[in-house]
């Protein structure tokens, strides 16, 4: 009961092929000098998570990594932003991880979203309540009632592909990677379409979400000041082939990840150095909206479903999104 597709199920925005040459007059990223991938998660189906830090350009990033077979990721609001009611919005997704459902399965990361909504960077659904219009040409991540994801450019032909149903969906500006190339206005330092730096100085802490050629996510960050191409560049150094930048600034980017599944409120070691925030906020409130990754079962042919939107997104309504187990080897009870 895992994710039965290939991976051109997983991603892809039309265009986005899976190889190819880097394109003529684009920089290849300096030689990565960091640490090695550790395991942070696993089940016997495989690893779940990992992380190490990347070196490039004398900078340093956290990465995170989602295995597709063995996670789910679910969406939130935050208390402050998206500007929504919350008594509008599930508990699924409120501005709190959700243990009666996230804790069920296991929360083993947590990671900030995008830019607050008025910064028009692109729109957003939760548990198919559209909280702002969704906006072509956006990079995109989508998420099915599985918790599984697909990334690419809204609007673009075959994003999303046409047996996937969007139960949540986040935009944040356009795509700063697609096919493994870092975007021509970021390469060119056209920082201005990238963010609004605090004081006007480009060179800030920057956010980033990508998948690989085998489907799985990365979340990225640094622990200084880069511009929209380090981030880049570090995102292709690690395999991204499709990428967008999440928030900025020193304030926002914050990851907490675990070493076993979280039923309670626990230890998230993982982290980015030097950020401002505890991830641990997230298991009360928090004001900018958040990624919550959990773990599926051990079982192979069994996983965590919600009931996903009969009717299509809502400018109204949310339709709550509760997990339960499905597939032939869950256990009983």
């Amino acid at each position: 009961m895992r994710r039965l597709g290939s991976y051109l199920g997983i991603v892809l925005s039309g265009a986005i092929l899976l190889g190819g040459a880097t394109p003529a007059g684009s920089t290849a990223p300096s030689h990565d000098r960091g640490t090695p991938w550790s395991v942070a998660t696993s089940t016997p189906v495989g690893i779940a998570s990992d992380y190490r830090m990347l070196v490039i350009d004398h900078t340093q990033f956290r990465v995170f990594r989602l295995y597709r077979q063995t996670t789910f990721l679910h969406w939130h609001v935050g208390s402050q932003d998206p500007p929504v009611a919350m008594g509008r919005i599930p508990t699924d997704a409120q501005s709190h991880i959700d243990l009666a459902t996230e804790g069920r399965a296991g929360v083993i990361g947590v990671f900030n979203g995008g830019f607050k909504q008025g910064a028009h960077a692109g729109g957003a659904v939760v548990d198919g309540l559209v909280v702002a219009p969704l906006r072509r040409g956006m990079a995109t991540i989508a998420l099915d009632r599985y918790g599984h994801w697909e990334m690419g450019t809204w609007g673009q032909p075959g994003f999303p592909t046409a047996r996937f149903s969007p139960v949540s969906v986040r935009q944040n500006l356009p795509p700063l990677v697609t096919a493994g190339v870092v975007t021509p206005s970021a390469v060119a330092n056209q920082w201005g379409q990238w963010g609004d730096p605090l004081h006007g100085n480009p060179v800030e802490p920057r956010s980033g979400l990508g998948v690989d050629a085998n489907g799985n996510l990365l979340y990225l960050a640094p622990i200084k000041g880069v511009l929209p191409k380090q981030l880049g560049d570090a995102m292709v150094a690690v395999g991204v082939r499709y990428g967008m930048e999440l928030d900025m600034n020193p304030y926002w980017p914050t990851l907490g990840a675990s070493f076993s599944p979280l039923r309670h409120a626990g230890p998230l070691p993982i982290q980015i150095p030097k950020s401002s925030h505890d991830p641990s906020m997230y298991f009360t409130t928090w004001e900018r909206d958040f990624f919550v990754a959990s773990i599926e079962p051990a079982a192979a042919r069994c996983q965590w479903v919600a009931p996903g939107l009969h009717h299509g997104f809502s400018l109204h309504v949310a339709t709550p999104q509760p997990l339960h187990l499905s597939g032939a080897d869950c256990p009983v009870g």
